[in-house]
């Protein structure tokens, strides 16, 4: 081999090195199981036909099923779960489908896509940070022929990397190309939050020795105890935890009367639970709101919600319908994702057709971009 041509392959490697070492998972950190799927017949999600976990969102399948009991064209998917990034800084995300596609992250809508399309490549640029999950929703439709969907993404250390190679100062620059996008890996991809802790295991009674249970993977290292006598127990203080155990979120007084509303089947607007004009992305602290909401729903397994967008009177009556359904698909989208059963939400629309403040007036015209939760029998 000549001599320049080591010389570049070995400083191509030098370089190489720091982005791949950054790229390697920290230790201890929980490996994703996938995202859940649920596959419905229909392009709109008409009839539900079963629900599974799926390691990556990544196939093409020619005139088949995606899975047992889903016919092979005019079906529709809902993949929602967390994303985990390895490192912090910039990512793109590719998608590409072939018909249409939506997708969500933390509530907010980056892609809407529904139609059908030839195979098509999206991609989107985001700042992600490491530690965080991400709670994240992929709509699919399939209208005829193949059906094909990839999840890639392309990682700050490639897009680093890329940027080194590709200078004119570098020898090896000519041979350079954009970096190569590649699936998300099942191990960033969680079907439930790996940052909360798992509920307490229920206390056994006095005098019965609890059985052990089966084993299972857990996301702390519980170390053993075994408790002392009755006689010899201290009376005041309480066992030593092995973790640190986080207090779950109380529902404050004023929250506990919304839900007794709800309960009785009264509908109601959710305090801070509003838009800016023209826009579907849920603010911090609308997220705020809607924890103690799905608490409360968490709390309430038979309770049953319609989610209903409203709008103001600005624009175009077609658009503010589309933009209020948008508005309740967030809200349900961040419910799904914090543990809230899909099938106990329904979005609905309504536009600007049901206003409740003077549209003349612009300090009372942000009332009317609300959300209203209408329980359902």
């Amino acid at each position: 081999m000549p001599r320049i041509l080591r010389f570049a392959l070995f400083a191509g490697l030098l370089v190489a090195a720091p982005g791949w070492l950054a790229a390697q998972p920290a230790a201890g950190a929980p490996a994703g199981d996938g995202l859940l799927g649920s596959y419905y017949q229909g392009r709109n999600f008409e009839q539900f036909r079963l629900r599974q976990v799926d390691a990556t969102i990544d196939f093409h399948r020619r005139h088949q099923p995606p899975a047992t009991g889903v016919p092979a064209e005019d079906f529709s998917a809902r993949w929602t779960g967390w994303l985990c990034v390895p490192t912090s800084g910039h990512y793109v995300l590719h998608l590409d489908v072939d018909d249409g596609a939506r997708l969500w992250l933390d509530g907010r809508l980056l892609l809407d896509e529904w139609r059908g399309q030839a195979i098509s490549s999206y991609s989107l640029d985001l700042d992600l940070q490491a530690g965080r999950a991400y709670a994240l929703r992929l709509d699919y439709c399939q209208y005829g022929a193949d059906s094909y969907a990839q999840l890639a993404w392309v990682r700050p250390e490639q897009l680093a990397q890329f940027q080194r190679v590709a200078s004119w100062r570098t020898l090896w620059g000519a041979f350079a190309d954009r970096p190569l996008q590649t699936v998300i890996p099942t191990r960033y991809l969680f079907s439930y939050n790996p940052t909360r802790p798992p509920a307490p295991a229920p206390t056994a009674p006095l005098g019965q020795r609890p059985q052990s249970p089966a084993p299972r993977v857990v996301h702390h290292r519980l170390l053993p105890h075994r408790s002392p006598p009755i006689a010899q127990r201290p009376k005041a203080t309480p066992p030593r935890p092995a973790f640190a155990v986080t207090t779950p979120k109380l529902v404050k007084p004023a929250d506990t009367r919304l839900a007794k509303q709800l309960e009785k089947g009264q509908a109601l607007v959710w305090p801070s639970l509003y838009f800016a004009q023209g826009r579907a992305d849920l603010l911090p602290a609308v997220q705020a709101s809607l924890d103690t909401l799905a608490t409360i729903l968490r709390q309430q397994p038979g309770l049953r919600l319609q989610v209903q967008g409203h709008t103001d009177n600005q624009g175009d009556s077609t658009l503010n319908r589309q933009l209020s359904q948008r508005r309740a698909e967030a809200v349900c989208c961040y419910l799904v994702a914090s543990g809230v059963a899909e099938a106990r939400l329904q979005a609905k629309g309504y536009g600007g057709s049901q206003p409740v403040a003077d549209n003349r007036m612009p300090t009372l015209r942000p009332r009317n971009r609300r959300v209203v939760l209408q329980p359902l029998p």
